[in-house]
Order: structure tokens, then sequence, then C-alpha cells
């Protein structure tokens, strides 16, 4: 799919739970993931990994959601993934009450309309209503992310300069966010 096939004034529905992955899950997953990262945006991938890298770690994540170890919410277009927010719930007895926020992403062309901003609130909800009472992500600089994060309730916990690195000689900060559910 390409970013000209998504309109951005189109209609999105969204954010849906997916308790039950779609056999074309793995596909759109990594397809996303293709199109924010070439975009530049910071989900894990940089833009010379190969697709099957990319599918791979798609195919890990909806086995996770099948088995019940994460939690997937989404945006879609016209039966295409144009957003995602991935839940993890953390599995050791004394972290029980905490989760982790995965993945956050939306279509470069669908981005600054909000549609990050409801799937954080979805995650919330999504997060009380499984009994977690705080949260944590992981994100690079770069992006304006912290800004983003921030004006949403999260706050800034730690910095690790230079832990990503996106490019040669492109080297960004890993930051580390909690916030309470």
């Amino acid at each position: 799919m390409a970013d000209s096939d998504i309109d951005p004034d189109g209609f999105v529905t969204g954010p849906h739970r997916v308790d039950t992955p779609h056999p074309d899950l793995v596909d759109a997953l990594a397809d996303l993931w293709g199109r924010v990262t070439v975009a530049g945006g910071a989900v894990g991938f940089s833009p010379t990994d190969p697709v099957d890298q990319l599918r791979a770690a798609a195919a890990s994540l909806v086995e996770d959601i099948r088995v019940k170890k994460a939690h997937l919410i989404t945006i879609g277009q016209q039966h295409v993934l144009v957003g995602l927010a991935v839940l993890r719930p953390r599995q050791l007895p004394v972290r029980k009450h905490t989760g982790e926020l995965v993945w956050l992403a939306v279509d470069p062309v669908l981005q600054g309309k909000g549609w990050g901003k409801q799937l954080l609130d979805a995650v919330l909800v999504q997060a009380q209503a499984i009994g977690l009472e705080k949260l944590d992500l992981v994100t690079r600089s770069g992006h304006d992310l912290e800004r983003f994060y921030e004006a949403h309730g999260w706050v800034e916990r730690g910095r690790w300069p230079g832990a990503v690195r996106v490019a040669p000689g492109d080297d960004r900060d890993e930051i580390w966010f909690t916030r309470d559910v």
C-alpha cells in the first residue's frame, strides 16, 4: 500500500481492540511499519531493513496477540491498517500491575490529525480494563515525540544518549517515559 492510497481527509474507523487476529494482519502490520519507517518514523526499524524482517516482527506480534500476551488497538481506512497501538502487560509477579506501550504508529499521511491521541486514550482504557496501574514506553529522540507524550500525561524518566542507531552517523537518544493509569 502506498501513501498515495490513503486519503488524508478520508473516513477513519477506530480505535478498535483486536481480539482475534485477521489472516492478513501480519502483512498489514509490516506494511504500516514500512510506510512509517520510510517516512522517518520511530517504530524500531530502519529504511534499509528487509521486508522479511518487518514481517517476522509482525508474525511474532500476531502470535503474542493470539495468546493474549499483547493487546492490539487499531485504526483503519477502507480496510487498510493506518494506525496501531500495542500494549504488553508485564509477566513477572512483582510487575503484574504494570505494562508497556510497545508501539504507537499512525500512517504518515494521517499524522497530526489526533489519531495518536485517540490511540493513546484507547490504550489507557484497555490498561485499566485489564487491571494495570502503571505504564511505560521507550521512544527515540529526533521526532519531537517527547513533547507529544508529555502533552498526554507521560513523564520522562531517563535518557540513554546515542542508544538508537538509525543509520551510520545518525545516533539518537533512547527516552524512557512512564505514566499512571
